[in-house]
């Protein structure tokens, strides 16, 4: 059987969109469509500073991790970079979601309330297996690989975020290969979240 954590190819992004899906029904992100998703993977692909991984099995993506290897101002970045694609996305948010904007803009912008974060350090933005195979320790080699990925481009750290309150799967799973609560933060509109951190050099 073939197996291979590898960049994730332009062709690919629908079948990520797809899983990204699947994997989270519910979250806000998903609930702004297709068309932001496949651009904000896209984008994300195209940054000089973003990482696109997937994992294949016989050619067939079962997982990816977007991440960037520089946390700090990354969305804004990634938004002026492609203004006039995200601008049309806006526009048509304004007039079927005109909050979701607001929601948006709040979501990216994360910060802690009691600790200053320069965001020096990369960041794991999403990571998701297809339901299908979860389980199956996936997302532990896409973690792994993007830990490597980041400690060969000049990284040392690598965070994350991920919701504080009912979330102990994930939460374990961070903790046990390594990762430590940074601090905790309210993202909009007041989820508590924590902010994980791992050093690499260790």
């Amino acid at each position: 059987m073939c197996v291979e954590v590898r960049e994730i190819s332009i062709k690919d992004i629908n079948v990520l969109v797809a899983i990204h899906k699947r994997a989270f029904p519910d979250f806000f992100l998903t609930s702004l469509g297709d068309r932001f998703l496949l651009l904000y993977y896209k984008t994300v692909k195209k940054n000089n500073q973003g990482i696109l991984l997937g994992y294949y099995r016989e050619e067939n993506l079962l997982g990816f991790c977007a991440a960037t290897m520089v946390s700090t101002s990354f969305h804004s970045r990634l938004i002026k970079e492609n203004l006039l694609d995200y601008f049309f996305i806006a526009f048509r948010l304004l007039f079927f979601r005109p909050l979701a904007i607001a929601r948006l803009y709040k979501n990216l912008v994360k910060k802690g309330a009691l600790i200053k974060d320069k965001g020096h350090y990369a960041e794991l933005l999403s990571i998701a297996v297809d339901t299908s195979c979860q389980g199956e320790g996936i997302g532990k080699k896409l973690l792994s690989e993007l830990e490597k990925i980041v400690i060969e481009r000049g990284g040392d750290c690598l965070s994350l975020t991920t919701d504080c309150e009912d979330n102990a799967k994930a939460q374990g799973f961070y903790t046990s290969i390594g990762y430590k609560v940074f601090y905790d933060f309210i993202a909009y509109p007041k989820r508590k979240m924590y902010r994980y951190i791992k050093n690499l050099n260790k």
